[in-house]
């Protein structure tokens, strides 16, 4: 949707953070709607919970920085910290749609795009039935020679029998959960930490460390697909690695994945964590520029990053002038986390007045993906 810039007067798309005229912050930018998910995580439960079709057949890669030709997706860059939201078009050149800090905005584009691609899929598959409904004489116009009807009930039983094979083995490749235990695939070892879920830890070899896989295989993720690849709930030597168990990610796990907000003192620094989740929104004061830096994940301290050991070094959840040289709760970042977090909650109680997300639910048995279908050579 337009709106007008209060300075200028120009025109300009409501999801901008600024006038591309004047660059005047835009105050009301709508960064979602009330039933959709705000982080990367919750896009893909969200993608997975409409039981659409793979990546692969869709062509929207979420959390995934996909290089090849005709595809939507979004990431956050190890690098920079940056969230990115792009589209490779048919020749393979990538538009970037978004590139920022804002993870819920960037969300907020691709979800966008992908919930106009369902409606557009869908209607593309009610009119290839509708086609097949009058070329096959249930609408046609004009009368047809009857074919035998011994050929006819042939066809239609034989078609039949194939729909229900194709939607059996359809239901039993979808992600119904792989079992607890090992899992060897591409010679990695990995490890499902819960059905319910669907936490997975590999083993960097490297590092000689168990973590979060930057993408769990799709192979691994459904029970029947991932049967070849298990080894077994417990842990042996000749899989390599280490045992699980033993893992400060395995102890992350246990503490799913949450450490104290709140300030922490290590190795003579102050840090702040603003958000729940254990290696997410970490900040450190810097003494020299009077300023709290973001940090990425590299640039802090390991026992930092892990539930369990951070717990010693986190001191309080509010600031002490008599312990703190600043107040971290009154920077930038942290009003604007609270104020997104004030309107979660708001747009929360107002979802009576969003689109239900069953809109967007996928029927495997009617509806049909054809990304051919898609304008891959615009920027969006």
């Amino acid at each position: 949707m337009k709106i007008k810039c209060e300075y200028c007067d120009s025109m300009y798309d409501d999801t901008l953070e600024s006038c591309p005229n004047c660059a005047a912050p835009n105050k009301n930018v709508r960064r979602s709607t009330p039933d959709q998910p705000t982080t990367i995580a919750e896009l893909e439960q969200w993608y997975k919970d409409r039981g659409l079709p793979p990546y692969g057949v869709t062509r929207f890669y979420i959390n995934v920085d996909y290089r090849n030709p005709k595809a939507f997706g979004i990431y956050q860059d190890e690098r920079t910290g940056n969230f990115v939201v792009y589209k490779n078009k048919a020749d393979g050149t990538r538009a970037v749609r978004y590139e920022g800090t804002d993870e819920a905005f960037a969300v907020n584009e691709l979800l966008t795009r992908l919930k106009q691609e369902i409606l557009e899929q869908k209607s593309n598959s009610l009119r290839k039935r509708q086609n097949a409904g009058y070329s096959s004489g249930g609408g046609s116009r004009r009368p047809r020679r009857r074919k035998s009807n011994v050929f006819t009930s042939f066809f239609v039983s034989l078609f039949f029998i194939a729909t229900m094979v194709g939607c059996v083995y359809w239901s039993m490749n979808q992600d119904r959960g792989a079992k607890v235990g090992y899992y060897s695939y591409n010679d990695q070892l990995y490890y499902h930490l819960d059905e319910s879920k669907g936490n997975w830890g590999v083993y960097d070899e490297e590092k000689g460390e168990w973590k979060e896989p930057w993408l769990t295989p799709d192979i691994l993720k459904g029970k029947f697909k991932s049967a070849e690849f298990y080894l077994s709930a417990d842990y042996d030597p000749s899989y390599g690695g280490e045992d699980i168990r033993n893992s400060s990610y395995y102890d992350d796990y246990l503490h799913a994945f949450q450490s104290a907000t709140g300030y922490y003192t290590y190795d003579g620094n102050t840090y702040y964590h603003m958000k729940p989740k254990y290696n997410e929104g970490w900040y450190m004061y810097d003494t020299e520029d009077d300023r709290w830096e973001y940090m990425l994940n590299h640039e802090m301290p390991s026992d930092l990053l892990h539930c369990a050991p951070a717990q010693d070094f986190w001191y309080t959840p509010n600031w002490d002038s008599e312990t703190q040289m600043t107040d971290f709760e009154t920077t930038d970042e942290y009003i604007e986390y609270q104020e997104y977090l004030e309107e979660s909650a708001r747009r929360a109680d107002d979802s009576s007045d969003s689109s239900s997300s069953s809109d967007y639910d996928w029927d495997s048995g009617s509806d049909s993906w054809d990304s051919g279908s898609t304008d891959w050579d615009s920027d969006w």
